[in-house]
């Protein structure tokens, strides 16, 4: 694993440069809470996506990167589009940030906006590109059972994370990481790291690396048919959709016309079953089943619709299975 660049700050004396921030989710908190306590930085603006019913009663809801802005006291604009609204271009350019940082945003950026940065566009990207642009990047290194991802901070232009690479750093995954875990780690690592590329790159220090398109693979957006276990698969591609599901949207299968959903899971014995067939339910080793290639899962901790997530054990002691298989 590739340490994390030191933490030299600009030249004493020189005045703060300015940031505008963009970013939503709680991966963008860490960086933004970096950049504004950083004194040789000055987060004049933070963009974020507009209020959104959330929750049962559809309460407007802000987003996380919101919601912290205002706790320091940062203005924050939530414009819906940037292509359909030339006055939030307009605004944004007037700003004239010596950087516009970008991490987790959502919106598409056209060449205008992207123009506003007097020094540059920076993105923060929780993969090592080219692997994994796109807005998904951290489900997909789980899925495909990868033991290594990591962090790039790229300097952006209008195409989708093609950017020149400024930084990179790696983490290992570790085998019981979750999406939950591995997400919390790479956003706690991303803030230094991009913290000090904009000090290297205001210093002169950086040379932009441009990436190796051949090499780019693309994630899509998580859905819940993505996020649904098909039992003829084999077992550990199975074990590495739940893991990089939790906890959202959830890993789900069907029994009896009930969704269920899966938290954890572990390796069963080898099955001859077939691939759906509850082969035991127990306590002590959870609900077993047979998977595709002859494998099969155990499933440790399960949820019914409006439940909480319960550990097979206690799960059992309210639910039967009755039927012979999950669909």
């Amino acid at each position: 694993m590739a340490d994390l660049p030191g933490s030299t700050p600009l030249a004493p004396g020189s005045a703060p440069l300015s940031v505008v921030f963009m970013g939503c989710p709680d991966f963008a908190v860490p960086s933004l809470r970096a950049l504004h306590t950083a004194p040789d930085f000055r987060v004049t603006a933070v963009y974020s996506m507009p209020d959104r019913p959330k929750g049962r009663g559809h309460q407007a809801g802000m987003t996380a990167v919101k919601q912290v802005a205002l706790e320091f006291g940062l203005p924050v604009a939530t414009p819906a589009s940037f292509r359909r609204d030339p006055q939030a271009v307009a605004d944004l350019r007037a700003l004239a940030p010596h950087f516009l940082v970008v991490v987790a945003y959502g919106l598409i950026l056209p060449r205008e906006a992207l123009e506003a940065a007097t020094l540059a566009p920076i993105n923060l990207h929780a993969s090592l590109l080219p692997r994994y642009r796109g807005p998904s990047p951290i489900h997909f290194a789980l899925l495909n059972g990868d033991t290594v991802t990591g962090n790039t901070v790229m300097r952006m232009n209008e195409r989708m994370d093609e950017g020149d690479i400024l930084a990179t750093d790696e983490l290992p995954i570790d085998p019981n990481d979750t999406l939950a875990t591995l997400h919390d780690r790479l956003a706690e690592r991303g803030a230094p790291l991009l913290v000090q590329t904009l000090r290297d790159l205001a210093a002169g220090h950086l040379t932009p690396r441009p990436q190796d398109h051949s090499q780019a693979t693309y994630t899509t957006k998580i859905t819940p048919d993505l996020a649904r276990l098909d039992w003829r698969k084999p077992a550990p591609t199975l074990a590495n959709l739940v893991r990089a599901m939790t906890p959202c949207p959830g890993a789900w299968t069907e029994y009896a016309g009930e969704r269920l959903k899966i938290g954890r899971v572990a390796l069963g014995d080898p099955a001859s079953a077939s691939p759906g067939t509850v082969l035991r339910a127990d306590a002590e080793t959870g609900v077993q089943v047979a998977c595709g290639d002859g494998t099969s899962l155990r499933l440790l901790v399960l949820q019914r619709p409006g439940r909480s997530p319960l550990p097979a054990g206690e799960f059992l002691r309210g639910f039967t299975f009755r039927e012979p298989r999950l669909d």
